[in-house]
């Protein structure tokens, strides 16, 4: 699965210079209760929160290794006041799958961050507008509990997926170059619909699809094609 690749290397380019870096070890947040709500009065600040840019994104690659570490760019969770700007990037070595088969082992990795959250955060994530706002607890902040802890759950949950063979996690806050990945997270989006749409016998004349655009840019994608067309 080398769809990806070219998006990742962008993405890299764009976060080559981080703050911190978190080699893995086993967290210590647990996970929170199924009914997690966390009200205002508790919250100490919202990442992506009060209209802030925000923007979540996954990909996968069989040919890419990663190096289970967290990174941040920023500023670390226990030293943020209120509010603030918030990027979140997970990119996945997973093994080699069909190409019938990876639509749906992507759409169940991306779910990930919907069915997990560690307790004294809260989750609300959009995969239509690519944003995940992350509600932080007072008590949370007051345990000063970093990006690192937070990061290393996440990757043990990506790690317990059989096919996921190594995780790196990007964490964001405060001035980066937000529409660079916003652009970049708009095209894997594009390409895992496109990905969908292919094997979901929707066969027609390339001139007129809508997805033609990203077609054309990510390699392989019209092979993939042609080859659905063959069978």
């Amino acid at each position: 699965m080398i769809l990806y690749d070219g998006f990742i290397k962008d993405i890299e380019a764009l976060v080559h210079a981080c703050d911190s870096v978190f080699p893995y070890s086993e967290p210590a947040l647990k996970d929170a209760p199924k009914s997690n709500i966390m009200l205002l009065k508790d919250t100490a600040f919202e990442l992506g929160g009060s209209s802030q840019p925000n923007v979540s994104t996954l990909a996968v690659s069989s040919d890419m290794h990663f190096d289970n570490c967290t990174y941040l760019i920023g500023q670390d969770l226990y030293t943020i006041k209120r509010d603030c700007a918030f990027g979140k990037i997970v990119l996945l070595e997973i093994a080699d799958v069909s190409e019938d088969e990876a639509f749906e082992k992507i759409k169940e990795l991306e779910l990930v961050r919907y069915k997990y959250c560690p307790e004294g955060f809260m989750t609300r994530a959009s995969a239509l507008s690519m944003r995940e706002q992350i509600r932080v607890g007072k008590k949370t902040v007051n345990k000063k509990i970093s990006f690192k802890e937070y990061g290393n759950f996440l990757i043990k949950k990506y790690l317990s997926f059989p096919l996921v063979k190594s995780v790196k996690v990007v964490f964001i806050t405060g001035d980066f170059d937000y529409t660079s990945l916003s652009v970049i997270s708009e095209k894997i989006k594009s390409t895992t619909g496109a990905l969908n749409h292919i094997f979901d016998n929707i066969l027609f004349d390339c001139n007129s699809c809508n997805l033609k655009e990203i077609c054309d840019e990510v390699e392989g994608m019209k092979e993939l094609h042609r080859k659905t067309v063959q069978k």
